[in-house]
């Protein structure tokens, strides 16, 4: 009787024992601002059933001495639904379907970890009443890959009235503030990716360019630059931060390329710099009209290249129309340019093909910064898509289209407009 006594109560203890590891397991994610001490934080992560896929992620990148220090830390680590289905949508499966993580590189396990990991601090994110305490803010922060590799993205932080997201997700972290003694694992349902995307130009210094030129590209995510092309010809470049490039237009160039940047990531779309066909250059090459404030077509008092620009003293509503010489074929072209100088920030309304001018579903409006030359770029898509596959057009209106009152003597002067 004895010997089955013992025996109940070894079983019992073990059932005991299994229901409150998978409990404490389970109830993790979501106990909120409890306090959970597993000593350190890694062992937080090691003790989470929630957490195997990142945790087998550290043991094959070979990080394990590397996290478990006694250095304070803040993790943000993606659940394993949200790891796998990031491995699937990467294709990292092995021959069944199911996520692998053992598919994944060293060094992309690496980087994947330690971009979920911020060291030397341990900032929780629920304030509690009446304590003071190091609490995680809105922002940017460097993680340990950032340390490793400079070109990463920074973590973007955004803690709203207790609640975290991370890394520009709309999805709320469903678990905060598990505590070891020296930090904080937050349980995530999206993997962090530093890795910057594909560059975008966002606008060139010039309209026109000759050989030899310098011009300045402006956009985003310049990093890792392997190349500037114009056309097929790669151009000389100083990549001056991620957001600026200096590119010399190569010796070849006639009078007009597409030009685009190639980095590690991707290649930006391509945007067009000189023009096929030259509309006004110092010159019109056709007929002017417009309504309201004067026009002068040959001014000098400001200029963006050459010697003469178009100067129209502009009020609400009021604009310039211009009619080439010459009919022009839309499949010829992929872009209408020009340059305009305002001395007030206002809208304007563009649109081609006679007869169709006044139809602002046809046409694209332009927000123009006041005090500086605003070099435009529209695709010819935007103003009359019916057009692309081929149509002529040979006429263009530019129309004040803020809706507000213009102080009184405002001009526009226009530039080296034309077609790409």
């Amino acid at each position: 009787m004895k010997n089955i006594y013992n025996k109940v109560k070894l079983i019992a203890v073990c059932v005991f024992l299994t229901f409150a590891v998978s409990a404490c397991d389970n109830d993790i994610e979501s106990i909120g601002g409890a306090e959970q001490n597993y000593n350190t934080a890694y062992g937080l992560l090691k003790a989470n059933s929630n957490l195997t896929t990142f945790t087998k992620a550290i043991g094959l990148a070979g990080l394990e001495s590397t996290l478990n220090t006694s250095d304070d830390y803040t993790y943000f680590v993606p659940n394993d639904v949200a790891l796998d289905a990031y491995l699937v949508a990467n294709g990292y499966v092995n021959d069944l379907g199911y996520p692998d993580i053992t598919l994944v590189s060293v060094e992309n396990l690496k980087e994947l970890v330690l971009s979920h990991v911020v060291k030397g601090v341990k900032k929780r994110v629920a304030k509690l009443t009446g304590v003071e305490a190091d609490y995680l803010e809105s922002g940017e922060y460097a993680t340990m890959a950032n340390a490793v590799n400079p070109d990463l993205y920074l973590l973007g932080i955004n803690v709203t009235n207790g609640v975290l997201k991370v890394n520009g997700s709309d999805k709320a972290a469903p678990g905060l503030d598990y505590y070891g003694a020296n930090g904080f694992v937050n349980v995530l349902d999206n993997v962090i990716e530093l890795t910057p995307p594909a560059p975008i130009i966002t606008s060139l210094s010039q309209v026109l360019a000759s050989p030899g030129d310098v011009i300045t590209i402006t956009g985003q995510n310049f990093v890792k630059v392997k190349s500037v092309k114009f056309g097929s010809t790669a151009a000389a470049i100083n990549v001056v931060s991620r957001t600026e490039i200096k590119a010399t237009v190569p010796a070849n160039f006639d009078s007009y390329a597409l030009i685009v940047v190639e980095t590690d990531f991707g290649v930006s779309a391509s945007s067009g710099i000189g023009l096929k066909y030259l509309l006004y250059e110092d010159s019109l090459k056709g007929t002017g009209g417009g309504w309201g404030g004067q026009v002068t077509w040959q001014s000098t008092e400001k200029v963006s290249r050459g010697t003469y620009s178009i100067k129209k003293v502009i009020g609400s509503w009021e604009g310039i129309t211009m009619k080439s010489n010459i009919i022009l074929n839309t499949g010829n072209y992929q872009f209408f340019k020009m340059s305009i100088f305002s001395t007030e920030s206002t809208k304007i309304f563009v649109n081609i093909n006679s007869g169709d001018l006044y139809n602002s579903a046809k046409g694209t409006t332009v927000t123009l910064v006041a005090g500086q030359w605003n070099n435009i770029s529209i695709p010819i898509s935007n103003l009359h898509p019916e057009l692309i596959a081929g149509g002529n057009f040979d006429e263009i209106l530019i129309q004040e289209f803020s809706g507000i009152s213009l102080t009184p003597g405002s001009i526009l002067y226009f530039d080296d407009i034309g077609f790409l």
